[in-house]
């Protein structure tokens, strides 16, 4: 979420401050993603695997978008690509899950 806000909003000092927050989200990202790989690795996987190369490859999708935004160079289609593949690689972390928190 705030990626997206770094992303999108305009104002260059409200946007670095959402960078630096969404790179402290990094953190949240890679233990989570740690504890879900050491539940889901057992049930699934080859889909755990797949997981973990999505969230490395969006960590890195998303710290293009900062540096094209920081040049100038960030365009809409871009910026609504990472969006979607931040939804699609959540939504797919809750399906290795089982649902959890949603279903639980």
């Amino acid at each position: 979420m705030v990626a997206s806000l770094a992303i999108f909003v305009s104002d260059d000092k409200i946007s670095k401050i959402s960078m630096m927050v969404a790179r402290l989200g990094y953190i949240f990202a890679i233990v989570s993603g740690a504890m879900l790989f050491s539940y889901a690795y057992q049930e699934n996987a080859m889909q755990t695997i797949i997981k973990v190369v999505l969230g490395i490859g969006l960590i890195g999708l998303i710290e293009v978008a900062f540096a094209k935004k920081k040049r100038h160079e960030l365009n809409v289609g871009f910026a609504f690509v990472v969006i979607v593949a931040i939804i699609l690689v959540g939504l797919f972390g809750i399906h290795l899950a089982g649902g959890y928190p949603f279903v639980h």
